[in-house]
């Protein structure tokens, strides 16, 4: 399991189901500059809270599909005494003037080809996939920047989903050893939005390029200690063609997990560090001065059962 990714460095075998259960949570304290008719420094909590619950299941001895879907809260809390137009105590659960509330994220469906696959013992596992996000219904209605030249009133920058239809291309290749460390590889992630939503948002491409080893304990538990290292470029996004200011960034993502085994199946926990290297907290405003710490904890577990 690398660093928390469930779904990910394993197969199912024809015939058998892996349920999966990710949990996640990130904390992001942000602070930006005056802004317009409001004098004064802008800060606040943004807190988002995921379940992503999925299942890997095999199709035949060279096709797995993997299928999750998302359950998950944005909490902003605003520092500060004085009122804003920008933000407030809210979360995503309500509708507001240009978003739609609810519990509900994108779902996401991957066929995936087993290309090699080195169930026991070293050797490599070797997969590629294509798949689908689908949208939920939680999204922005309007943009939040007013890029159009109106004049700005109240909004909420966040939801849970973007609200687009994604293509999805990835690759991985792990390799198994018997002796420290034991699991070796990385993967690659690529998510592209087929078109804007229906609300005039055409999110970012995400890149995402993972690396990661683990060295086991050879306990009882079986228990790993895993560590790892993500890149995530995402490229210029657009409300009604207009570029959206923060979309473009280039963060790197080190980590660190634990993995063991326990009655219920395999359950990592995981301690991620967000760096930005260029671009800037996405739900945030504009090109103004700001900064932004960023934590990542998550939770991983997968099972197995069989099918009838």
């Amino acid at each position: 399991m690398p660093v928390g990714e469930a779904d990910k460095g394993f197969s199912a075998e024809k015939g058998k189901v892996y349920y999966l259960i990710k949990g996640n949570l990130t904390y992001i304290d942000w602070w930006h500059e005056e802004l317009g008719n409001e004098p004064f420094d802008h800060s606040g909590i943004l807190s988002t809270y995921f379940i992503r619950p999925g299942l890997i299941y095999g199709l035949s001895d060279k096709l797995n599909i993997y299928i999750n879907s998302t359950l998950g809260i944005r909490q902003m809390h605003w520092y500060g005494q004085n009122e804003s137009i920008h933000h407030r105590d809210e979360t995503s659960l309500t509708n507001y003037i240009n978003a739609q509330g609810g519990l509900m994220g994108d779902s996401r469906l991957i066929l995936r080809h087993l290309i090699r696959k080195t169930e026991t013992g070293k050797g490599f596992r070797v997969y590629t996939g294509y798949g689908v996000t689908i949208p939920s219904k939680s999204v922005l209605t309007s943009d939040p920047f007013f890029l159009d030249g109106n004049e700005q009133k109240e909004h909420r920058h966040f939801s849970l989903s973007n609200g687009t239809y994604n293509g999805i291309i990835e690759s991985q290749i792990f390799y198994r050893r018997i002796e420290n460390p034991v699991f070796i590889g990385g993967f690659i992630f690529i998510e592209k939005p087929i078109s804007e939503s229906d609300f005039g948002y055409l999110p970012s491409t995400v890149t995402t390029i993972s690396l990661s080893t683990s060295f086991m304990n050879f306990d009882q538990r079986e228990s790993s200690i895993d560590y790892g290292l993500s890149l995530v470029h995402a490229s210029q996004g657009y409300w009604n063609n207009l570029p959206a200011p923060n979309s473009k960034s280039l963060t790197v993502i080190p980590s660190i997990g634990y993995l063991f085994n326990s009655i219920l199946g395999g359950i990592s926990i995981n301690l991620q560090k967000p760096l930005y290297i260029s671009g800037a907290y996405a739900s945030n405003e504009g090109d103004i001065e700001q900064t932004s710490s960023v934590w990542q904890l998550s939770f991983s577990m997968r099972f197995l059962t069989r099918s009838n």
